[in-house]
């Protein structure tokens, strides 16, 4: 089988991070002002993927963590986006978003920042965010973006405890001119299936309300463009035909880089050895790409071995079983029912004009 393209690189520049979020799924170690964690990654490494992977179909880098700010080298980072002319996107807290380092982002070419902000004032988001003044200095962060002509996309964790700002948060994302709000779904697993045993997680039946909110009622009170990442199963066909219903994880285009210096499939790869793929200075990625078991299975599996309900869904093509990490940390298997279908098929929630 002729392996695809691989076309973006994860890269995970530390294992610190400046936040310790109540649904975090990564588990990043919680670090001191101004330091990155205990892994940070080199800029000599991520030279060596970029030029292993540009044969292998390479068009951009996704710069992620732990806290991709937090790392020392930063902007030396951002000059290899430049140096390679690839395309960048950039997951952050926001809270290290100085007019400098923004310029430096446009400088390398990065179109697309997404900014986590789990409420609609300082006492909720600070709360979810385990950090005292976060929110303010986000809200900067964002602002030092708007400035700079970028529009981020504001990601906001849906959990009990941020429920009720839902229209404030929205309100909040005008006035800021983000360019979008994206609701996350909180995974369980790790934090998150800690937040799920006490109650902090939302019902499928809960996620489906404002999943028809999102569709419905909301367009006709915001101008900011509102997604929810439920899969594809529960998104309006008419919103896939014109491209406004969101997109998939390209689970078969994308590989990671660790802060250690390893590649993985994603980030899980920092939690579960059998993920991550060997040293990027010490093996092939070549080799890696083309043979890798964890790889073959994926591209063998996606989407005609898929288990469960996601067997039967006629989206399977296109949604890939929505998240196989998660599904891995459930069950150990890349291949089992996605969790979110899973309960919505033991629900009777599960659309029936969905299923083959």
């Amino acid at each position: 089988m002729t392996p695809p393209a691989l076309r973006t690189l994860y890269v995970y520049l530390t294992s610190g991070c400046n936040c310790a979020c109540q649904h975090c799924w990564f588990v990043p170690e919680v670090a001191s002002p101004g330091v990155a964690g205990s892994d940070m990654l080199e800029p000599a490494v991520l030279r060596r993927a970029i030029e292993q992977a540009t044969p292998l179909g390479l068009e951009s880098l996704k710069w992620t963590g732990g806290e991709p700010t937090l790392h020392p080298q930063f902007a030396e980072f951002l000059s290899l986006q430049k140096e390679y002319e690839l395309g960048g996107l950039i997951e952050t807290n926001g809270m290290l978003l100085s007019a400098v380092l923004v310029e430096q982002i446009v400088a390398a070419g990065v179109t697309n920042v997404s900014v986590s902000l789990d409420g609609a004032n300082a006492t909720t988001h600070d709360s979810i965010r385990g950090v005292e003044g976060g929110f303010e200095r986000t809200l900067a962060g964002v602002r030092e973006l708007v400035n700079s002509g970028l529009r981020p996309e504001l990601i906001f964790t849906l959990q009990r405890d941020n429920l009720a700002e839902l229209e404030a948060f929205f309100a909040l994302a005008e006035d800021l001119a983000a360019g979008s709000v994206e609701l996350n779904i909180l995974q369980p697993v790790l934090r998150g299936a800690a937040l799920q045993n006490c109650g902090g997680m939302l019902s499928i039946a809960e996620l489906l309300e404002i999943n028809h909110k999102v569709n419905e009622t909301w367009p006709e009170q915001f101008t900011v463009p509102i997604n929810l990442d439920v899969p594809m199963a529960f998104r309006p066909l008419s919103k896939m035909i014109n491209g406004q219903a969101g997109g998939a994880c390209s689970i078969l285009n994308i590989l990671g880089v660790l802060p250690r210096g390893d590649y993985a499939l994603c980030g899980v790869g920092q939690h579960i050895s059998e993920l991550a793929m060997g040293s990027v200075m010490e093996t092939s990625l070549k080799e890696i790409w083309e043979n890798h078991p964890v790889l073959g299975d994926l591209r063998e599996g996606l989407p005609k071995r898929l288990q469960g309900v996601c067997a039967e869904c006629l989206m399977r093509a296109a949604c890939l079983g929505c998240c196989v990490a998660a599904n891995y940390h459930l069950s150990k298997d890349l291949l089992a029912p996605y969790w979110f279908c899973e309960q919505a098929e033991q629900a009777g929630l599960f659309p029936g004009s969905r299923r083959r």
